[in-house]
């Protein structure tokens, strides 16, 4: 009876055996370094952007001080009108006119002795004349007949 064996030589014996090392892995971490320049203009932008800001603000709040003083003034002198108003109409006024012209001046009312009437003829007319036209006029209403 025969064997099945495998009687081949194993030649991987006879080689040199190097000590397999296996291959060192070194891991990198992406790491992005900055500039440092670019950090001091970032700071400098952001510190310029906040500076911008708070004098937008101090000029608002400025205009609004300026708005309230004007508005203020505004209100007086509205008051100030009316009262003005009041004591020109007070002063025009027809008592106020007579005890001024009979106070001041000396004046009377006039009786019946005192007036005379006119009686006129014909009635009085008031005729207005035509200006006359410059040249351009002249050419304008000239262009207009045409048409």
């Amino acid at each position: 009876m025969t064997q099945n064996t495998n009687l081949a030589y194993d030649l991987q014996r006879f080689e040199e055996q190097t000590p397999k090392t296996s291959p060192k892995l070194t891991v990198r971490t992406a790491q992005r370094t900055v500039h440092p320049v670019k950090i001091v203009m970032v700071a400098v932008l952001a510190l310029l952007m906040g500076f911008t800001l708070l004098y937008s603000q101090v000029v608002i709040t400025e205009l609004n001080s300026q708005i309230v003083a004007k508005q203020e003034e505004l209100n007086t002198l509205q008051a100030e009108n009316v009262r003005m108003q009041t004591e020109l109409e007070g002063k025009m006024s027809l008592t106020e006119i007579e005890e001024k012209a009979v106070g001041e001046y000396g004046m009377v009312k006039p009786d019946n002795s005192q007036v005379s009437y006119v009686k006129l003829e014909q009635e009085n007319k008031l005729e207005a004349t035509k200006p006359e036209e410059n040249i351009f006029e002249q050419i304008v209403r000239y262009i207009q007949d045409l048409f």
